[in-house]
C-alpha cells in the first residue's frame, strides 16, 4: 500500500525540491524541540525523508531529547574536519539530525567555511523530502533572518500568557521586516481542541488588530502524560504510544504538511533557502539590540484572553541608567526581558561565552520559577542528555539510576509495574528481544515459598485457556496425546476387524453356494447314469 506521501506528491520532484520548514517560538519551555522531533518521526512514518537541522542554542536540543549522542556537528563540517556522514545521526525511524547549526547564528563565517557549507547544502539537497530547522527561542537578528528566508514557518505558542506575549513580539518583529512567507501558528500542550482553537483565536485577533496581519492555524498538540514519559525515556511519543492523544495530533499535523506544503511544487529548496539566508540584508547591531524598545507597544495576554496596552519604556544611554530604570520600575518587564535577550546574544557573539554571573542567575531562576511538573521533567532530562553528550557517559550510573527509579515508585505498585513495562519496551526496541526468559521467570515464581497449590491450579487453568486461544485446540500433554492416539488406533483396528468379518462372511457365503452347486451337479450326473444312458469313461472311448 502506498504511503500518503506517494499518493499526494511526485517522489522525483520531492527529491529535487525538498521543503524547508522553520520552527520558532517566542519563549522557551513550550516544547518546541520535542514537537519538532516527534513531528519529524510522524512524517517519517508516513514515508517521507526528514532531516532536522538543529540550530537551537538552548537546552532543548532535539538530538539529545531523542537519546542520540552526536560527536560532531555543523561546525566541524564548516571547518572541513568531518564529512556529512560522520556528523549526521539518525533515529531508528530514519529521521536524520544535523546538530551544531548554532554556528550559523554566531560570528560571520570565513570564506573557506562558507565554501564547505555550500558543498554540504548541495549534498543534502536531494537526500530528503523535508528539512526542519529548529531555532532558539530568542529574538535576535539571526533568528529573524532564518525565519525570513523560509517560505513556510511554524510559530509555537501555548495558552500561557507569557508565551503568547513573547510570540507576539516575534511576530511583530517579522511584520516590521515585511515577512511575506506563510506563518502557521501551532498550539502546543493544549488541554483539548476547544482550548487550542480559542488560544489561536485570541492570538490571531490581536495580530490582526495590532499588526494588520493574518496568521494561519497550523494545528495543535494536546497535553498528554506520554510526552514527558517519552522525554524521560529519550524516545518519540509516537514510538512509545502510537495511539495516544498527542500521537494522533502529530500524525494529523504531518498529514496536513504533506497535503498543503508537500504539494507545493514551486516551494524553494534547501539550496535556495541557503542562498536567501546568506544574502539577507543585515540590520545594524544598535538597531537590532533596541528593535523592540523602539517599536510600538505590545499587548499583554491574561488568562482570559484580554489584552492590556503596554507602555513604551524610557530609553537608556548607559548600563547605570538601565539599572536605575529597572530599580525604579520605569521599564516594562516584557520589553526589558527582550532587551536582555538581545544584550546577552550580543555579548555571546562578541566574547564567545556567556557572562560569568549566569551560573548564579540560573540557580536563582530555577528556584524562583514556578515550573509545572512536565517542564521540570523535560529540563532535567535535557540536562542529563547534555551531560552525556559532553562527557560521553551518563550523569547517573546504573545503580544510582535504579535507586532513583525505585524511590520514585515506592509504595505505588501500579506505577512500579508501569515503569517495568516501559523499560521492557525500551529494551525490545533496542535489541529486538525480550529482556526476560519467560520460562525461567515462571519456574522461579512457582518454586518460591509464597506460591500455593491453589495458585498452581489457577495457573494451569490459565495456561490451558491461553493455549486454546493461541492454537485453537485444547491443551493435552504427551501422555494424553499417547492415550488418544492408542484409542484412535484401537478404534481403527476394530473397524478393520469388522471389515474383515464382513469379507469373511461374504467368502463363506460364496463357498456354501459353490458347494451347493457341486452337490446339485453330482446329483444330476448320478440321475443320468441310473437311466442306463451310455456314458463311457474316457479311456474306453479312446480304444
Amino acid at each position: 500500500m502506498e504511503s500518503p506521501v506517494s499518493e499526494l506528491q511526485d517522489t522525483s520532484i520531492l527529491r529535487k525540491t525538498p521543503r524547508v520548514l522553520v520552527f520558532a517560538s517566542g519563549k522557551s519551555g513550550v516544547g518546541k524541540s520535542s514537537l519538532v522531533g516527534n513531528l519529524a518521526a510522524a512524517l517519517a512514518a508516513r514515508g517521507a525523508g526528514v532531516c532536522i537541522i538543529d540550530a537551537d542554542t538552548g537546552l532543548s536540543n532535539t538530538g539529545n531529547l531523542l537519546g542520540l549522542r552526536p560527536a560532531f556537528g555543523l561546525e566541524q563540517l564548516a571547518d572541513g574536519e568531518k564529512t556529512l556522514a560522520e556528523a549526521i545521526v539518525k533515529t531508528h525511524e530514519g529521521v536524520a539530525i544535523l546538530p551544531g547549526a548554532q554556528i550559523l547564528l554566531g560570528r560571520p563565517m570565513a570564506p573557506d567555511q562558507r565554501s564547505n557549507l555550500d558543498r554540504i547544502v548541495r549534498e543534502l539537497e536531494g537526500q530528503y523530502d523535508y528539512f526542519f530547522i529548529d531555532l532558539p527561542a530568542v529574538l535576535t537578528e539571526k533568528v529573524l533572518q532564518f525565519v525570513e528566508a523560509a517560505k513556510y514557518a511554524f510559530l509555537l505558542v501555548s495558552a500561557d500568557p507569557a508565551a503568547l506575549t513573547d510570540s507576539f513580539s516575534l511576530l511583530k518583529a517579522l511584520n516590521a521586516r515585511n515577512y511575506r512567507g506563510s506563518l502557521r501558528v501551532v498550539v502546543n500542550q493544549a488541554a483539548d481542541y476547544p482550548t487550542a482553537t480559542e488560544t489561536y483565536r485570541r492570538f490571531a485577533a490581536v495580530s490582526e488588530k495590532c499588526l494588520k496581519q493574518k496568521v494561519e492555524y497550523g494545528g495543535f498538540v494536546v497535553r498528554d502524560e506520554n510526552v514527558p514519559k517519552a522525554v524521560a525515556l529519550q524516545m518519540t511519543v509516537i514510538d512509545l504510544a502510537a495511539n495516544s492523544p498527542a500521537s494522533r495530533c502529530l500524525f494529523s499535523l504531518a498529514d496536513n504538511i504533506v497535503k498543503h506544503i508537500g504539494s507545493d511544487r514551486e516551494a524553494p529548496g534547501l539550496a535556495d533557502y541557503w542562498l536567501r539566508l546568506l544574502t539577507a540584508a543585515p540590520v545594524p547591531p544598535a538597531s537590532a539590540a533596541t528593535m523592540e524598545i523602539a517599536g510600538a507597544a505590545e499587548p499583554q495576554f491574561d488568562l482570559r484572553g484580554a489584552v492590556r496596552a503596554r507602555s513604551v519604556p524610557a530609553g537608556c544611554d548607559s548600563p547605570q541608567r538601565l539599572l536605575a530604570d529597572i530599580k525604579s520600575q520605569a521599564l516594562d518587564q516584557a520589553v526589558l526581558e527582550q532587551f536582555t535577550g538581545a544584550f546577552v546574544e550580543a555579548y555571546y557573539e562578541q566574547f564567545g561565552t556567556f557572562p560569568q554571573a549566569f551560573k548564579a542567575l540560573f540557580y536563582r531562576w530555577l528556584e524562583a520559577e514556578n515550573y509545572a511538573a512536565p517542564r521540570l521533567l523535560e529540563l532535567a532530562a535535557t540536562l542529563d542528555a547534555l551531560y552525556a553528550m559532553h562527557h560521553q557517559t551518563p550523569m547517573y550510573n546504573l545503580p544510582e539510576a535504579v535507586a532513583r527509579l525505585l524511590a520514585q515508585v515506592q509504595d505505588q505498585p501500579e506505577q512500579h509495574r508501569d515503569a517495568i513495562e516501559q523499560l521492557r519496551a525500551a529494551f525490545r526496541q533496542a535489541y529486538q528481544c525480550d529482556p526476560f526468559d519467560a520460562e525461567q521467570v515462571l519456574l522461579a515464581s512457582i518454586t518460591s515459598e509464597e506460591f500455593t497449590e491453589q495458585r498452581f491450579e489457577d495457573l494451569l487453568q490459565k495456561l490451558r485457556d491461553a493455549f486454546q486461544a493461541r492454537f485453537k485446540r485444547p491443551y493435552q500433554n504427551q501422555y494424553e496425546l499417547l492415550l488418544n492416539s492408542t484409542v484412535e488406533a484401537l478404534n481403527a483396528m476394530a473397524v478393520d476387524q469388522q471389515n474383515l468379518q464382513e469379507e469373511f462372511a461374504i467368502l463363506m457365503h460364496g463357498f456354501q453356494s459353490l458347494c451347493s452347486r457341486r452337490e446339485k451337479l453330482l446329483a444330476a450326473i448320478k440321475t443320468v447314469q441310473d437311466k442306463t444312458l451310455p456314458f463311457a469313461p474316457p479311456a474306453s472311448m479312446d480304444r
